[in-house]
């Protein structure tokens, strides 16, 4: 019971520090016709609100080692693209982190489910490893396919809106898995992407907020470990459900079933 209480009180002070995201960043979330079926993929350990402790405006990004298995799967198969990660710096302000990234070509039609699992990261000021698994779909054609498979993650978000043409004041909705099953009243970190915070480094919209205000929302999972969340405004925004893993080397573990989205403007 008191190991409970230590992993729950660790998780909530990542949450109040603004919590560690593992990003699978995309420009592109469709891919039409005429449009090329070459994408760049970034994997990054970051805070994408923008603010770490007490630094808003240029915010700490976290060395991350090579993936465990970085793969994708498009209609019902698996592709596994660990081996074609390139090890690069990701640059922002004056900070610097190891990341890794990759150019994929998009074959075939449908949704493209890229899923990450990353080696645990040790947070020492919290005595904790997190572990973040990652989903973020790209879709070709307008072919509906994988967006809602269970992919039998330890974490995990499964869509139950198609996060395909989603706009500024869409709803959407998600289930929270773990081991396989849903996962009630599990707290939900929600950030937006804000590219001012990131000194251009990413091609996204900008925003601001206040000196005091931490640049994320909480929402909790129902009974049956579902969730909705109603987008304000436009962007890349991300989804952290944060959980007690299993001890990983003798430490205490936050498992993360992360997804990542983009939001469109109203034509």
């Amino acid at each position: 019971m008191k190991k409970s209480i230590l992993v729950i009180f660790s998780i909530l002070m990542l949450i109040t520090a603004f919590s560690h995201f593992q990003l699978v960043y995309t420009e592109k979330d469709f891919i039409g016709e005429g449009d090329s079926s070459n994408l760049d993929i970034q994997l990054i350990f970051t805070h994408p609100g923008g603010g770490t402790h007490d630094v808003i405006s240029d915010p700490l990004s976290m060395n991350m080692g090579k993936p465990k298995k970085f793969g994708v799967w498009n209609k019902g198969e698996y592709t596994d693209l660990t081996d074609s990660l390139k090890a690069y710096t990701f640059s922002h302000g004056k900070r610097n982190a190891d990341a890794y990234k990759l150019n994929y070509r998009l074959r075939g039609m449908g949704d493209f489910v890229f899923v990450i699992e990353p080696e645990p990261y040790w947070e020492a000021s919290e005595e904790i490893y997190i572990t973040q698994y990652t989903k973020a779909i790209v879709n070709k054609a307008g072919l509906p396919s994988d967006w809602d498979a269970e992919l039998g993650l330890p974490a995990e978000i499964v869509p139950l809106t198609w996060p395909t043409n989603i706009y500024a004041g869409s709803t959407f909705r998600g289930v929270v898995m773990k081991d396989g099953k849903p996962e009630p009243n599990v707290e939900i970190e929600i950030e937006y992407l804000n590219a001012k915070a990131f000194k251009n480094a990413f091609n996204e919209k900008e925003i601001n907020f206040d000196g005091g205000e931490a640049p994320a929302m909480l929402i909790k999972t129902d009974s049956n470990g579902q969730f909705s969340f109603t987008f304000p405004w436009s962007g890349v925004w991300g989804f952290a459900a944060l959980m007690e893993g299993e001890q990983y080397k003798g430490q205490d573990q936050e498992l993360g079933a992360c997804f990542m989205l983009r939001v469109h403007d109203l034509p």
